[in-house]
């Protein structure tokens, strides 16, 4: 898995604030050389907590494929959020090529010790009962940053027959709602203490 950073920056691309950032950067690694691979514009004036958490969650969807941030101050809801969405989150002055070797390193090194005491997790859904299904993907998140929603559900949905699937998750994908199989299955979604719980079922034949 390629190497990539998190970044928020201001107007010009320095290094900044989440509060008074511009654009969230992303940087990877490549032949030994840290590249901006994309920025992307970060509109945060919002008129309420419920939009701002909407706003954020948008963004780390669009960068589905890094699990570092980079900052230099980031606190209140958007921590909580990327702490939650799995995120190694950090602090600095600016960006150097050693700082964020130093971020990269000290991550991994994090991961290993989170794999050495976790217990196993299932990273693929389980059957319950008969033709049910069920997987926590939050813990997932929580423990494997690196799989997706899309690498979590995507094969299992291609390929097993079953007649429910219950998913816990922080918020419902938009690609699961945008994707061919919103328009062919029945998506019921409901909240539980931690999250949602999104149950998976076929459409009955000649249902709309």
């Amino acid at each position: 898995m390629a190497e990539r950073i998190a970044l928020t920056v201001d107007k010009g691309k320095k290094l900044s604030s989440f509060a008074t950032s511009a654009y969230l950067k992303t940087v990877v690694k490549s032949n030994g050389i840290w590249r901006c691979e994309k920025i992307l514009p970060l509109d945060l004036n919002v008129t309420n907590t419920n939009e701002l958490r909407i706003k954020i969650h948008a963004i780390i969807d669009s960068i589905a494929d890094c699990k570092i941030l980079l900052s230099t101050k980031i606190s209140g809801i958007p921590y909580y959020i990327f702490d939650k969405m799995g995120f190694s989150i950090f602090e600095a002055t600016s960006q150097t090529s050693e700082i964020l070797e130093e971020i990269i390193t000290e991550t991994k090194n994090n991961q290993k010790k989170l794999a050495a005491n976790s217990p196993k997790i299932f990273c693929t859904p389980i059957e319950i009962t008969d033709g049910c299904y069920f997987l926590d993907y939050m813990l997932i998140e929580r423990n494997n940053p690196e799989i997706t929603t899309k690498k979590a559900l995507l094969p299992f949905l291609a390929k097993n027959p079953f007649i429910s699937l219950t998913v816990r998750l922080a918020h419902l994908p938009p690609w699961l709602e945008a994707s061919a199989y919103g328009q062919k299955m029945e998506i019921n979604v409901k909240k539980d203490s931690e999250g949602l719980l999104v149950t998976i079922r076929h459409k009955i034949c000649g249902e709309r």
